[in-house]
């Protein structure tokens, strides 16, 4: 099958890797950063934290190269399954807890996630960032309030909750624990896409309108960070939700947050082998000042019983990590 032509034309964005503050449009200062990379498996699982400890051990120039990782314990799912399959290993502890809390039970009679003993190991032996996908927050965000987890735990949301209201009980504990907080964008556009997504179009869609409004309910710009992961659309293509670049462009100059790029969900299975390629053209892509546009990467790297086609191999994110650095500085730990 001939490949879809990519909805997206390069555009000029912005360098963060100097060491000065450049305003945005807002009159707000950007911190300058060098690029944070978070690779690990969609969830995580017995048999592949082993993954995330070779993934600790990518350096660049003899320093360790990534940033976090992934440890993901309960998956948002389009269709509930009432046995857990695929439904992530925490999938039992969360039922037991919510039935707790249901009861009248305290904080005391509640069990602490499997996910969460593996992240705080992880990160005592390894000095990863965690980065998670938060479904419920006043069940799961307590779990993680402990001192080790301090600037080195990043929540986001779900795309498919676009909700404000979970962001503000996120970034809550987020401002009291010194986390980080991802904002995944919608997954539509409310226009068509070969209109919206050019440096032409001067409105403003429902996709820019709901992402800047949920950066609005978390109300923590020096920690919120945009995670861009396409649209689904039907001029997707080959695309499992084609990359709007030029609109994840305008919402981060809009908001003043970092923006990272989520390349597994926007080329899939399909287009897998077009993952480390085209994560490394857009960490190349400039605002019109000639710095850069993307601050990082979010990847699905490794082993994993979800989503497991559309990760790419220890290996090639090795070699995505080598081509990136050989125009950009790497920010490991």
């Amino acid at each position: 099958m001939k490949k879809p032509k990519n909805p997206n034309l390069t555009p000029q964005v912005r360098n963060r890797a100097s060491n000065r503050s450049i305003p945005n449009p807002a009159g707000s200062k950007w911190k300058i950063q060098k690029v944070r990379i978070i690779a690990g498996p969609c969830s995580v699982d017995k048999d592949n934290i082993k993954d995330i400890y070779k993934i600790a051990e990518i350096k660049v120039n003899g320093r360790p190269a990534i940033w976090g990782t992934r440890v993901v314990g309960l998956k948002s799912r389009t269709k509930f399954n009432p046995k857990g399959e695929g439904m992530g290993i925490d999938f039992k502890t969360f039922m037991e807890n919510l039935e707790v809390k249901l009861s009248g039970g305290c904080c005391c009679h509640l069990s602490t996630p499997e996910s969460v003993e593996i992240a705080k190991k992880i990160v005592k032996d390894t000095g990863l960032l965690v980065a998670t996908e938060v479904m419920e927050p006043l069940l799961q965000l307590e779990f993680f309030e402990d001192p080790v987890f301090e600037d080195k735990l990043m929540i986001w949301n779900p795309a498919v909750n676009q909700l404000g209201w979970p962001l503000l009980v996120m970034s809550a504990y987020a401002r009291k624990n010194n986390w980080f907080v991802g904002i995944k964008n919608p997954k539509w556009v409310g226009e068509h896409l070969s209109k919206a997504n050019t440096r032409e179009f001067k409105g403003e869609t429902t996709l820019e309108k709901t992402w800047k409004g949920l950066v609005s309910y978390a109300n923590l710009p020096q920690k919120t960070i945009l995670i861009h992961r396409g649209v689904d659309v039907p001029e997707k293509g080959d695309y499992r939700n084609a990359p709007v670049h030029y609109i994840a462009k305008r919402v981060k100059k809009a908001t003043g947050c970092s923006l990272f790029f989520d390349p597994s969900h926007s080329h899939g299975p399909t287009m897998k082998e077009e993952i480390v390629p085209a994560t490394v053209k857009a960490m190349k892509m400039k605002l019109e000042d000639g710095s850069y546009l993307y601050d990082g990467i979010l990847v699905e790297a490794g082993r994993s019983k979800t989503d497991t086609e559309q990760h790419i191999a220890l290996k090639e994110l090795e070699e995505m990590v080598k081509r990136i650095a050989e125009f950009r500085e790497i920010e490991g730990r």
